[in-house]
């Protein structure tokens, strides 16, 4: 069903069986130089197929979906959760800023009266002030907003949200992913012809599947698949980053977008853009199996964010 040759100029020459190890790729560590846990994965992946006799065109989309739903999955419920309950702390500590606004300007206008006296003729003198205190509007602003942080620290800490636990997703899932992309990578160093498809592929004119190079019959399936569902990715983040109660009810307000945040998250979508555009690249070059899962789990993340999104709506 499926052939596995290292040399892959002269895999239509070979026409003896390959020894076992040959076949299924266990590289001999000391003629290559790879990484222990990348060639951990590609061995865990060939044992996996070897066991249950599972294409690898539906192998790798069922890794993703197990290892996404076990590993990261609970992970964004998670973190979906603590950032619906930010959500709810930040409208009570956002009062609190022009409040100690109104404080601070009220000690400052106070502070900056000069006291006087009166002298014998009944007229004012002012006297010198040793220490006035005065602040100016920029520092009464700075102010308010350090003690407006001060307190949601505090109250985010009492709550269980810290914000430094947002990282937590992240820190999981990159390494995750790169993990398993350098091991199919390292899986693809040696040719792996797919024999075995369904009758409506063959239809297409594939000859056969060679996983462990570009789609040559259709060079440009991975790339558009790649770079539609990353954008697609994008995009809905973006508008929910976003999003607010008045806009999901179809009320357009005016956006800051001179703020500090709408600058920071319009940055940040702008290299998620350029990412779109590296990965679109990347998938043209890449070998299919590869590609195969960078698409498996694009989907995914598509697939969940709207879930997410209808079970815990994010709402600004």
């Amino acid at each position: 069903m499926f052939k596995r040759l290292i040399n892959r100029q002269n895999a239509v020459a070979l026409s003896s069986p390959s020894p076992a190890g040959l076949r299924y790729g266990r590289f001999n560590a000391s003629t290559k130089r790879n990484f222990s846990l990348f060639q951990s994965v590609a061995n865990t992946f060939l044992t996996l197929h070897e066991v249950s006799q599972i294409p690898w065109i539906v192998i790798v989309p069922l890794s993703t979906i197990t290892l996404r739903t076990l590993v990261t999955l609970p992970f964004s419920v998670w973190q979906r959760k603590r950032i619906l309950k930010q959500q709810e702390l930040r409208k009570l500590v956002q009062p609190i800023t022009p409040i100690v606004k109104l404080r601070l300007a009220a000690i400052t206008n106070k502070k900056s009266k000069n006291p006087v006296k009166i002298n014998a003729n009944g007229s004012l003198i002012p006297l010198p002030v040793q220490n006035p205190g005065i602040l100016t509007p920029d520092q009464i602003t700075l102010l308010a907003v350090k003690e407006t942080r001060n307190r949601q620290r505090k109250l985010f800490k009492k709550h269980n949200v810290s914000l430094w636990k947002n990282a937590l997703l992240p820190i999981v899932q990159i390494p995750l992913w790169v993990t398993i992309s350098m091991g199919i990578r390292t899986l693809t160093e040696a040719q792996l012809v797919e024999t075995f498809y369904p009758s409506w592929v063959a239809e297409l004119g594939f000859g056969s599947f060679d996983l462990s190079s570009p789609l040559t019959a259709m060079p440009l399936l991975a790339p558009i698949l790649v770079g539609t569902l990353a954008v697609l990715n994008v995009e809905y983040n973006g508008r929910l980053m976003f999003s607010s109660n008045m806009s999901s009810q179809g009320i357009k307000t005016v956006s800051r977008n001179s703020s500090r945040v709408q600058e920071a998250m319009a940055s940040i979508l702008n290299v998620s853009r350029l990412g779109c555009v590296v990965m679109l690249a990347m998938s043209s070059q890449a070998p299919f199996l590869l590609s195969l899962y960078w698409i498996s789990s694009q989907l995914y993340s598509l697939v969940q964010n709207i879930v997410l999104n209808w079970i815990y709506p994010y709402q600004r």
